[in-house]
């Protein structure tokens, strides 16, 4: 660790990194967000490689500091990306210590092209990178080593921290080599590591983060302290990007321990000692906004015009064979679903620290997009990005909201206004729900056709719903169809020899972003209703209907197979009891999920889910499988109650009394098989989200007899 970096000033003093380690407690979550670019690693600032140098620091007592290059916001990355390169060094994982990355080219997601962390492509965006800084590292200290005891480096290698030469015994701690492996040439070749001599990818570990988690001395967005600090939070325009006109100040001001009321361009912050002076002072604001062409629009009118937009020929997506078919003895379906707008709703709501000092701006920030925040601030405040610095706190909870940089903007100009102090912004809970960037609304009508003998011959679908790639980019696509609108339909995969694919842009007001599992979420939900019904049609099993079309698809048989075996599928089951099943292929990974409900008394209960998913291979099984289980608790919420209405161009939920969530009381039991299957790598953060509503609905169809096309359940009066 380097102690001659500073992490800013406040109240007009610089601020060093002991000084921001006291004032966020002392705990050792809090060292790292003090860390500056130039010695985030901790430790040797000369590798030969600039990049190997910013994720790996050696230190004089043993310990080895790795830095994350994503955002840990529960998924695991904090623990499973320095693993993989801590077992391609050959560290002492007991002597890892993980720091957060900040906002630097050098931590760019090679898969992606930038810095960011969503898509479920954390571990196989990065692993590559990460075993070839490993051997790097392995390779330059066991050159040290062998020209020390003047042996062939190539007898020698790495365990627990030290460099072994296995014909002599001889050892020596990498700490003891640095000075001289530092000062070596990069080796031409790089050889990584027999996957036999792994020892800890593919093997469970204990989570980095956990200890400060359940201690309480992790820092999140909402623990950063720091001297001379103030606090604000933010009244903002009801109806999306209105203007704001004109406020009076005078009430907020006359709170005690508020210093100042900011203007924004659609939105007024109040800045007092803490948040609860904050958040008391705005409301007794009366701010007025700007009247908004979009002050008449809700619901059932958005509803209207999604419904209208499927009867319009839209962006081309996938067409093969020709349509529509002659059918001699088959069936014709027509379906239609609907899906609302979906809030995010994280845990922990927006919040970012900024302090804004002479001609430079840090901040400490839970992103997604480091850089796109740096760079969105510079502009915005009228900086040189080289002047923004950003380091990354822990998240509580993302799900693809902490890419948007609206929170860290609106900080960073609060903190212009009162230069030398850092400002804590801290947007109240329903200031979150009612600005966030929604999941949109969709809607699907599919058509299809089943011949004589029950075979699925023809597929016809038409999507409607907003473009998240277009938003706020008008255009961008051309007439090309946005990819996160039409994903899962877009490589269907199930075997279907006549389909096409269309999908119509729906242009609206309410700001919409990617949400866990983006595209699939919606699009997971019309494929396996419809598969559902189409195999009831034909007079199928909804498991043999769904295997017998994927016939090339073994590794989405295999995961269909397991997920029906752990749950009993076929077994006679009580009258008040039904199973529903769904596959979805989402960010490389195939899942499939069984759900067994109960309804009595036109109640709904669900009682278990199974599901099995295919990863390719799991860096770290345990953690499969706890995303599994958080992504089929976060769509069942979703399922049983997500839904955000429009009133008067405005959001109307406001809390979690009225955006509601799966809580210990009516989760169900989960069970997760994971199968490596051998493939590349998929992600894991998002795919368990998808098929958990569609095999939830296939599940009370086969209770009930009633299908159910549109969600909440909260609507169908199965939810109380």
């Amino acid at each position: 660790m380097n102690d001659q970096q500073d992490t800013g000033a406040a109240a007009g003093k610089a601020l060093n990194r002991r000084d921001f380690m006291l004032a966020a407690g002392g705990s050792s979550a809090g060292l790292w967000l003090g860390l500056r670019p130039a010695s985030a690693a901790g430790g040797n600032s000369g590798w030969p490689d600039p990049q190997l140098a910013a994720y790996l620091g050696i230190h004089a007592d043993g310990t080895v500091t790795i830095v994350n290059p994503e955002l840990e916001v529960g998924q695991g990355v904090h623990t499973s990306l320095p693993l993989i390169l801590a077992d391609e060094l050959g560290a002492d994982w007991q002597r890892v210590e993980v720091r957060q990355s900040w906002a630097d080219e050098h931590f760019i997601n090679p898969m992606k092209g930038i810095q960011a962390t969503g898509r479920s492509m954390s571990v196989r965006g990065q692993y590559e990178l990460l075993r070839k800084l490993g051997a790097t590292a392995r390779i330059l200290l066991c050159q040290a080593a062998a020209a020390g005891w003047d042996v062939d480096a190539a007898e020698c290698t790495t365990a627990d921290g030290m460099v072994l030469h296995p014909p002599s015994g001889r050892r020596q701690p990498f700490a003891a080599l640095l000075a001289l492996a530092s000062g070596l040439p990069l080796p031409a070749e790089i050889a990584l590591r027999p996957d036999a001599e792994l020892r800890h990818i593919g093997r469970d570990v204990p989570r980095k983060d956990t200890p400060a988690k359940v201690l309480g001395s992790a820092v999140f967005a909402v623990d950063v302290q720091l001297p001379g600090m103030l606090v604000a939070t933010v009244r903002a325009s009801p109806v999306f990007g209105s203007e704001l006109l004109e406020v009076d100040e005078a009430p907020a001001r006359a709170v005690p321990g508020v210093h100042a009321v900011v203007r924004l361009p659609d939105a007024v912050a109040v800045v007092a000692e803490n948040f609860w002076q904050a958040q008391k002072a705005a409301g007794l604001l009366r701010p007025v906004f700007a009247d908004s062409p979009h002050d008449a629009v809700d619901s059932a009118g958005l509803r209207a015009r999604l419904r209208a937009a499927l009867d319009e020929p839209g962006r081309l997506g996938v067409a093969r064979g020709s349509l529509p078919v002659a059918l001699e003895g088959g069936q014709h379906l027509e379906l239609e679903y609907e899906l609302p707008y979906l809030a995010h709703a994280t845990l922990e709501p927006m919040a970012c620290t900024a302090l804004v000092s002479g001609d430079s701006c840090h901040l400490w920030a839970p992103t997604q997009g480091p850089i796109r925040l740096r760079d969105e601030v510079a502009e915005a405040i009228g900086l040189p990005p080289a002047a923004v610095t950003v380091e990354r706190t822990f998240a509580g909870g993302a799900f693809g909201r902490r890419w948007l940089p609206d929170f860290g903007v609106q900080a960073a100009r609060i903190a212009r206004a009162i230069p030398g102090r850092p400002i804590k912004l801290m947007w109240s809970r329903t200031e979150d729900i009612q600005h966030d960037y929604y999941r949109p609304a969709f809607a699907a009508r599919i058509a299809a056709d089943l011949d004589a003998r029950g075979r699925l011959v023809a597929m016809a679908v038409q999507l409607a719903g907003a473009s998240i790639s277009e938003w706020g980019r008008p255009g961008r696509l051309g007439e090309r169809a946005d990819p996160l609108a039409v994903s899962t339909f877009s490589d269907l995969p199930y075997a279907v020899p006549n389909y096409l694919l269309r999908w119509t842009p729906l242009v609206a007001h309410v700001p919409v972003g990617t949400w866990r599992s983006v595209g699939q979420s919606h699009n997971g939900f019309f494929l396996e209703c419809a598969m559902d019904e189409l195999a009831h049609a034909a007079g199928r099993d909804a498991l043999d209907f769904r295997l017998e079309l994927l016939a090339e698809r073994p590794r989405h048989q295999a995961v269909l197979r397991a997920a029906a075996a752990r749950a009993g599928w076929g077994r006679s089951l009580p009258a008040d009891e039904g199973m529903g099943i769904a596959l979805v292929e989402d960010q490389a990974s195939a899942v499939a999920q069984v759900v067994r409900v109960r309804v009595r008394d036109s109640r709904l209960e669900v009682l278990e889910v199974c599901c099995a998913i295919d990863c390719g291979r799991a860096i770290q099984p345990e953690q499969v499988r706890m995303q599994m289980e958080g992504g089929i608790v976060f769509g069942l919420s979703a399922a049983l109650y997500g839904d955000i209405h429009i009133e008067r161009g405005r959001v109307r939920e406001s809390n979690f009394h009225d955006y509601r969530m799966v809580t210990m009381a009516n989760a169900p039991v989960i069970k997760v098989d994971v199968i490596e299957g051998g493939r590349p790598w998929g992600g894991v953060g998002e795919p368990g989200v998808p098929p958990v509503a569609p095999a939830l609905v296939n599940a009370i169809f086969a209770v009930t007899g009633r299908r159910i096309r549109s969600l909440p359940l909260l609507q169908h009066g199965l939810v109380a």
